[in-house]
Order: C-alpha cells, then sequence, then structure tokens
C-alpha cells in the first residue's frame, strides 16, 4: 500500500474460526484455553458480496474479556464464512479482525491496494457499515472492524448485551 500502513496488530480485535458447530467447539476450546464465551449470538441480517446482497443467518459467539479475543461462526455457506477445508481442519484460523478508526477510507485504500472487499455488513441505506472483510493474495483474510463501535462491543465482551444486533 501506498503511503502509512492503515492497520497494525496493535489494533488486533480478534482471530476468527469458522467451526461445525459452536457448542462443542466453545466447551473444547474452553477445556483447552480457559476462556468463557458471550451468549451465542444467531442474526438474520443482509451482507454485500461481489454477488450483490444476500440474505444470510450467522451464529456466532465471542471468548469474553480480557483480549484479543477468539470469534467462533458456525458456516454459512457461499459466504466467506464457508468451512475452511485442508490439512489445519476445522479450527484453522479463518481471519484477522482489527479495529479500524477510520472504517470506510481505511477500507477503500485495501480495495485501491488490490485487497479487495468480499463481504461487508450492508445497513438499511446500502452502504457497508461496521465490518469488512478484504483477500489479501495470500488468500489470507482480514476483518475490519469499525472502532466507533468498540465501547459498546467491549461492554458486551464483559459480560453486557450486544449492543448491534441487526433488529
Amino acid at each position: 500500500m501506498t503511503g502509512a500502513a492503515p492497520l497494525s496488530l496493535r489494533n488486533l480485535y480478534h482471530t476468527g474460526l469458522v467451526v461445525p458447530a459452536l457448542e462443542p467447539a466453545m466447551t473444547e476450546l474452553s477445556t483447552v484455553l480457559d476462556v468463557s464465551w458471550t451468549d451465542v449470538e444467531e442474526w438474520d441480517m443482509t451482507v454485500r458480496t461481489p454477488e450483490g446482497a444476500r440474505n444470510v443467518r450467522l451464529r456466532f459467539t465471542y471468548s469474553r474479556a480480557p483480549g484479543p479475543h477468539l470469534e467462533l461462526l458456525e458456516p454459512v455457506e457461499g459466504t466467506v464464512w464457508e468451512q475452511p477445508s485442508g490439512a489445519a481442519g476445522a479450527l484453522a484460523t479463518h481471519h484477522v479482525g482489527v479495529w479500524a478508526d477510520d472504517f470506510a477510507e481505511t477500507s477503500e485504500r485495501l480495495v485501491t491496494a488490490g485487497h479487495p472487499r468480499v463481504l461487508t455488513y450492508e445497513s438499511r441505506d446500502g452502504r457497508a457499515a461496521g465490518f469488512a472483510y478484504h483477500r489479501l493474495p495470500s488468500g489470507a483474510l482480514v476483518e475490519l472492524v469499525d472502532a466507533s463501535l468498540r465501547p459498546g462491543l467491549e461492554r458486551w465482551l464483559a459480560g453486557g448485551p450486544h449492543p448491534h444486533a441487526p433488529s
């Protein structure tokens, strides 16, 4: 990318894992890593992919504070959230989520640098909002998360209700 790099591991928010089923993965990781989890969130939402808008059902949970966090997601066919395959198995790292102070500008800079946006949440006004996944040439996925959401999400990760569940 040209200019100053917009991302840094200092802004790491979470590491995402797509797992066949949340509850068994939560139990397994709790035993191995001594972590606790948020309640499982189940959202019906509209996302935008390169093929256009589509409605999906997403089930996910996060490890509780302190961070960085683990995010577990169940597969959603036809999206970046499909079940990974290969030698690394079902618990291979799927993506890295980082806070982006200027979400829209950072996402556009990644696109301009050749890292296409492959999925975003589509808000009621039809614009990308909140998060955006970008694919790097290596195949790695980076999820930008709008840093303006951080206070509410941190309250959720400390035990409060999720502040941004779609209605």
